[in-house]
């Protein structure tokens, strides 16, 4: 059975649809209609629809005076709420037949008789979960472009497949993992980052900048640490930056070395250790060892082993096996040259001679006194140009930000080497280079600097030969007086391009240097030796030194 609050709490619209129902006068107020449908659903079912007296209108006009309306459809405040329904409980204890015309509404069901209180609660509650709860986790899990399944599928490319290198499919490089990273935020190369700072930490104790070794990385020394990398030491081989044959062999390499093959009773292996038969049981099992001796750019000259072995032999007592008992055009090593100056420094003022040093002519005594010097250049089959020179000296301090030392403060004609070119890479990679070749620096070659350069970078042996001054018919000529002698040191000198002679002269008495000068004044005592030595130079390129024959001083020329 309704009651005067539940009419009262319908709209209008609802109860003049109620009262049509009832077979009831509709006009009137929202009270007089709810007054109107309490009386006929307590009357008997043929009366529904009989008009009322006029003191039953009266009664109801006067219960219902107390109620206000503000509003079409305002809220109802009934100040006496109990006014009318002592008639209509009595009334309904006469009838046993209660009819429900339809069902409640759902907002009726859901917030009861008063619902608002209910959804501003509600509304509240879910607020709050959105903006402190769901909001959050979602904004640092989810707040991604994409649907969760794209995001969770590339965690997996990244985190779990291409992206980490301890897996068989790791490659940072692949296109699925670079945009997986992308999405996510990361860099494609995580593992390795992560992988460099550990090794960084494990590398800090190690002294000196890892270069200069004078060592390289073996094929077979690679194809190695792959294996017991994925096998035994449970890491990728680039903790030693992905060599390739030839690469250098640094002091950080054999320190990770040694860390991992501390494992398996190791750990105290020096470089040579991991030469071919060296004390390493890996260099001993594999006859081709897991490093190499790192060309220099310089080979040794028979007249260099001759001497090696005699000084040996005779000044420095010890045997020539120090060096390796090298061969004619062997490589001349960065150890060669540390053993050399330990025992050049039992000479005075010797001890510091560099590769050129040792070169025919260069600065050290033995190789000033030996024309054909301890070491040569390897060949390459190409020279610094002219040009070559000053623009590397330019872009050494203007973009490389590094001296022209770090080439050794080559001169026109020196051979350009293999470690020239893999300097020249270095910096040329910065401005997007890096894959140049020595004939990509000939005249119009791959490379930019050639191709802008009619002169080029660097020369061919042929052209060398084409284009620097020779000298021949090197003699020693006497002009004779009564008390000073002067000689001079006769020579024919050709240039193809017609530069002026800018050749240099050195003189040797009995096979020892002298003067360097265009010519020699001395008394000469009979039996004595003196030769001279020209070295053609056209004020751009230095040709061969040519040494003349000993001219052998005689009693007649007193």
């Amino acid at each position: 059975m309704r009651t005067e609050k539940d009419l009262m709490n319908l709209k209008k619209d609802e109860l003049i649809e109620m009262a049509k129902s009832l077979n009831i006068d509709t006009s009137g107020t929202k009270a007089e209609l709810t007054t109107r449908i309490l009386a006929s659903e307590v009357q008997p079912a043929g009366e529904a629809g009989q008009d009322f007296d006029e003191a039953t209108e009266s009664k109801i006009d006067i219960e219902s005076s107390d109620a206000t309306m503000s509003g079409e459809e305002g809220t109802i405040e009934d100040e006496s709420e109990n006014s009318g329904e002592a008639s209509v409980e009595s009334s309904a204890e006469s009838s046993q037949d209660i009819i429900f015309d339809e069902l409640p509404s759902r907002w009726l069901i859901a917030g009861g008789l008063r619902p608002v209180p209910y959804l501003s609660t509600l509304a509240v509650v879910f607020i709050l979960m959105f903006t402190y709860g769901f909001n959050e986790f979602y904004s640092v899990h989810y707040a991604v472009e994409g649907s969760d399944k794209e995001y969770i599928d590339c965690a997996r490319i990244t985190y779990h497949s291409l992206g980490d290198g301890n897996t068989t499919d790791y490659d940072p490089t692949n296109q699925a993992n670079i945009d997986c990273a992308e999405l996510l935020g990361i860099s494609p190369n995580w593992w390795q980052e992560d992988m460099d700072a550990w090794l960084q930490s494990m590398l800090d104790s190690v002294s000196g900048n890892g270069n200069e070794t004078g060592f390289i990385w073996t094929q077979v020394g690679i194809d190695t640490m792959a294996y017991l990398g994925a096998s035994t030491f449970n890491a990728n081989m680039s903790v030693y930056g992905d060599p390739i044959a030839g690469d250098e062999f640094t002091e950080q390499d054999l320190a990770i070395w040694n860390g991992y093959t501390a494992t398996m009773g190791g750990g105290n292996d020096t470089i040579e250790d991991l030469l071919v038969g060296g004390g390493s049981p890996f260099a001993i099992y594999m006859p081709m060892g897991i490093v190499d001796y790192k060309p220099t750019g310089f080979l040794w000259t028979q007249a260099g082993i001759d001497t090696m072995a005699y000084l040996g032999a005779s000044t420095f007592n010890t045997n020539m096996s120090v060096f390796g008992d090298p061969s004619n055009g062997d490589v001349f090593t960065a150890q060669h040259l540390a053993v050399w100056n330990g025992f050049a420094a039992a000479f005075p003022g010797g001890g510091t001679d560099t590769y050129e040093d040792l070169l025919p002519s260069g600065g050290s005594p033995f190789a000033i006194y030996m024309p054909q010097g301890i070491v040569e250049h390897a060949p390459t089959g190409y020279f610094w140009s002219h040009p070559g020179v000053p623009t590397m000296a330019y872009l050494g301090s203007s973009t490389f930000g590094a001296n022209m030392s770090v080439f050794a403060d080559p001169a026109p004609g020196d051979v350009f080497t293999a470690q020239h070119l893999a300097v020249w890479n270095g910096f040329t990679l910065q401005m997007g280079g890096g894959n140049d070749t020595i004939a990509d620096l000939l005249p119009g070659g791959g490379s930019p600097f050639a191709i802008y350069m009619p002169s080029g970078i660097v020369i061919t042996e042929a052209e060398w030969t084409n284009q620097t001054p020779s000298v021949n018919n090197v003699t020693v000529e006497v002009n004779g007086t009564t008390n000073t002698t002067m000689f001079s040191c006769g020579y024919i000198f050709s240039d193809a391009q017609g530069d002026s002679d800018n050749s240099t002269i050195i003189w040797f008495i009995n096979n020892s240097y002298a003067a360097n000068t265009s010519t020699y004044s001395a008394n000469l005592t009979n039996g004595t030796t003196i030769a001279c030595m020209v070295t053609p130079y056209d004020g751009l390129y230095w040709g061969v030194s040519i040494e003349s024959q000993d001219h052998l001083i005689l009693a007649t020329e007193d």
